[in-house]
């Protein structure tokens, strides 16, 4: 693959590079899909797979969500050529469950970060294909550069985003958009070809599937009984249910630090349960915990929140039923 796009930076203007980069890897990704053995016409036109990222639904079998969780996201940075642009730094870093940065400097000695994300929301994917995917780049000027590809589709109408891979690369020069597309082409060919395996802890949260520790009665009796969708499946690490009367109920797993809060805790089977209004329009509160301490280098905790976000303001008290919910989550999940 390096070989392939190499032998596109020859154009000199850094918005000219960047469409000719990814006009050659939605061409690659056309000619892919037509490898199929058979003799074809010089006439014949093959196009590009068309993906419906307005509707929820699965773009890439090798991104389903139980597959990428098994992913090392920081072996997958790693495995990426970075020395191509310069010096990578020895130590990797991760942030949460899906983030990992190199802090490198470029072939000129000036910092050149790199940020791989597993799990983020893709904004407007558009015709073009990175690493095959619906992709899209962002460039804000000031020496930052945000390339995603899409591997899930969302329901746009409910205000979500398809959600997919990202590189975030932060260097002085003066095209910083034509690598983060690089990176991120080898970073989903890494995924879908050769995933590393993640050495996943006993007992932490990385392992669990949050669309599973809720039962389907239980998220409807904390939504006041209406019908629920049964779709969830936000994120990775996080599960959002929508009710037919705009309560949205959602669970996601963390690392990081406890969010501290006025109230008194509740009693989750002896482990604290730390109770955070977070918005009083739409009123809105959450009910964390936490599952594991020390689960990185930081001292850092893993953590479980679940939040209920009353949208259609009914007669509800969204604390008391995140803690019934929580009650009930808390008991799925193993003693890490």
């Amino acid at each position: 693959m390096a070989d392939r796009i190499d032998s596109v930076i020859v154009v000199p203007r850094p918005v000219t590079l960047i469409a000719a980069l990814l006009t050659a890897l939605t061409a690659f990704a056309a000619a892919g899909c037509a490898a199929d053995g058979k003799s074809t016409s010089a006439r014949r036109t093959v196009e590009v797979p068309k993906f419906d990222v307005d509707k929820p639904g699965l773009l890439d079998p090798a991104f389903a969500p139980d597959r990428l969780r098994g992913v090392d996201v920081c072996a997958t940075l790693q495995a990426v050529d970075l020395g191509r642009f310069g010096t990578p730094a020895p130590a990797l870093t991760p942030d949460g469950f899906g983030t990992c940065s190199n802090f490198m400097k470029d072939r000129n000695g000036k910092p050149f970060n790199v940020t791989l994300y597993f799990d983020e929301g893709v904004s407007n994917p558009g015709a073009n294909r990175i690493g095959g995917l619906p992709g899209t780049v962002y460039g804000n000027g000031s020496g930052s550069c945000f390339a995603s590809a899409a591997y899930t589709g969302a329901d746009t109408k409910n205000f979500d985003e398809p959600r997919g891979l990202e590189i975030q690369l932060s260097s002085e020069q003066a095209d910083v958009c034509s690598p983060a597309v690089q990176i991120l082409a080898d970073a989903v060919d890494v995924v879908r070809t050769k995933p590393p395996v993640s050495p996943r802890a006993s007992g932490g949260l990385g392992g669990f599937d949050p669309c599973e520790i809720l039962d389907q009665a239980a998220i409807r009796d904390a939504a006041m009984g209406a019908s629920v969708d049964s779709a969830g499946g936000e994120g990775l690490y996080a599960c959002k249910w929508m009710a037919d009367n705009s309560v949205a109920v959602t669970v996601s797993f963390e690392v990081g630090s406890l969010t501290s809060s006025p109230l008194p805790p509740v009693d989750l089977a002896g482990v604290p349960g730390i109770v955070v209004p977070t918005s009083a329009d739409p009123p809105t509160c959450a009910v964390e915990w936490e599952h594991r301490k020390n689960a990185n280098a930081k001292g850092e905790s893993e953590f479980v929140q679940i939040e209920i976000m009353n949208m259609g303001r009914i007669p509800m008290d969204p604390c008391a039923n995140a803690t019934k919910l929580a009650q009930q989550a808390r008991a799925k999940l193993p003693t890490a």
